[in-house]
């Protein structure tokens, strides 16, 4: 009897570790301590400050959890919408959200004649016409590119060829082309900090530099690969 009792008791021991391994894949690396938007006045750039994450409010592409279109499509459009949202104290709840991000698909649609697959320069020009924020594209960055960024208290609104982005939440093995937003770092893991819109564990969830790296891409109509490595650093007013 005591040896069954003692076998359940490891079986359920095994099973709880088991779990938290699952959820730890689902939620990524731990990251960095948040810093307090509100707070946060820039840090000088420096080789001795190893890590930083700037706390934003964070929202999914698909708000109520409808992942039908136009959420489904809609990861460049939440990405900007969580930066302006921050940057312009907007104070967004869920519902204002994801009516503000509708707008944006609505403005795309107008603007563009479609809304998915928003190339860099397409989303500069949603970011600056819908919000007034200032934008330097950057080709081709390292992680000090990122790093200087995070420092000045500016944000990063990144484009990604989706399936190779190491996300086990993603379906299907992920989009083909997915935008996310770039909010911090640990130099000392060479570990990026994102809020990835297109999941809900999306919430701080850290990706190496190096999957960063291979993945970023800007869309392209042949073939994402083909791409150019950029991201839009988004100016803190």
């Amino acid at each position: 009897m005591k040896k069954i009792i003692g076998l359940g008791v490891m079986l359920l021991i095994l099973g709880v570790a088991f779990q938290n391994y699952q959820e730890s894949l689902l939620t990524g690396a731990n990251a960095p301590e948040e810093i307090p938007f509100e707070d946060f006045e820039g840090i000088e750039f420096n080789e001795e400050l190893t890590a930083l994450n700037i706390d934003i409010p964070f929202y999914t592409q698909a708000p109520h959890a409808n992942w039908d279109y136009p959420w489904q499509e809609a990861c460049e459009e939440a990405s900007v919408l969580l930066v302006a949202n921050a940057f312009n104290e907007m104070n967004l709840g869920l519902e204002d959200y994801n009516t503000e991000l509708l707008r944006l698909v609505d403005w795309e649609m107008e603007t563009f004649g479609a809304y998915e697959h928003t190339t860099v320069e397409q989303t500069v020009q949603m970011i600056t016409e819908n919000y007034g924020l200032q934008t330097v594209v950057h080709t081709d960055p390292n992680f000090e590119s990122i790093q200087e960024i995070i420092n000045n208290g500016n944000l990063i609104v990144a484009p990604f060829a989706g399936k190779l982005l190491e996300n086990p939440n993603f379906r299907n093995g992920g989009p083909i082309y997915h935008m996310l937003v770039i909010k911090g770092y640990d130099a000392e893991k060479k570990q990026v900090v994102t809020h990835d819109v297109g999941t809900r564990n999306g919430e701080n969830f850290v990706y190496s530099w190096e999957n960063i790296e291979l993945s970023l891409h800007d869309w392209h109509d042949d073939d994402i690969l083909l791409g150019s490595a950029q991201f839009i650093e988004v100016i803190r007013p």
